[in-house]
């Protein structure tokens, strides 16, 4: 039973994040460059994934209302314990994760060329997990942002940021 109410508030937190993630998605797409229709532009597959976004997690969020998952959630943060959570290197890793994206999707993108920011974000998201060698990271960070870019804007005909 425990479980289950922990899944609970799990989902209900969830939830709420989907549809404020799925929100931005929405807002961001719509504030993208409309080059003919808005259905031929890059903010129409964003627009559809916000969508999706928000009903995913208002979904989640019934589901666990239903299970009562808020008591859940207030019981954990009466024992909620900040230092140790700050502590945990798998929180502080997610932490540092987000502010990578968040850099890339207000800092990088229509600031710089779409390839060299896709670039530079996986570069520092590889390098910071360190998931091979410096070489092979920027091996893949420029072939993998290069074929996005390519596969996009030419296959696709869906121009970019």
């Amino acid at each position: 039973m425990i479980k289950t109410e922990r899944m609970a508030a799990a989902d209900l937190v969830m939830g709420i994040f989907l549809i404020i993630f799925g929100g931005i998605v929405i807002w961001s797409s719509l504030n993208m460059k409309i080059y003919k229709t808005f259905l031929d532009d890059p903010g129409f597959f964003p627009f559809i994934l916000g969508i999706i976004f928000i009903g995913l997690g208002i979904t989640m969020a019934l589901s666990s209302l239903r299970r009562k998952g808020y008591e859940q959630i207030k019981q954990g943060i009466k024992n909620i314990n900040f230092s140790r959570l700050f502590k945990n290197i798998q929180f502080r890793r997610v932490i540092i994760l987000i502010a990578l994206m968040a850099f890339y999707i207000f800092v990088l993108v229509d600031r710089i060329h779409f390839t060299i920011a896709t670039t530079i974000y996986l570069f520092l998201t590889l390098y910071y997990l360190k998931s091979t060698s410096l070489i092979k990271i920027i091996i893949i960070s420029v072939a993998t942002a290069f074929l996005i870019s390519t596969f996009f804007t030419e296959f696709f005909e869906i121009p970019l940021p």
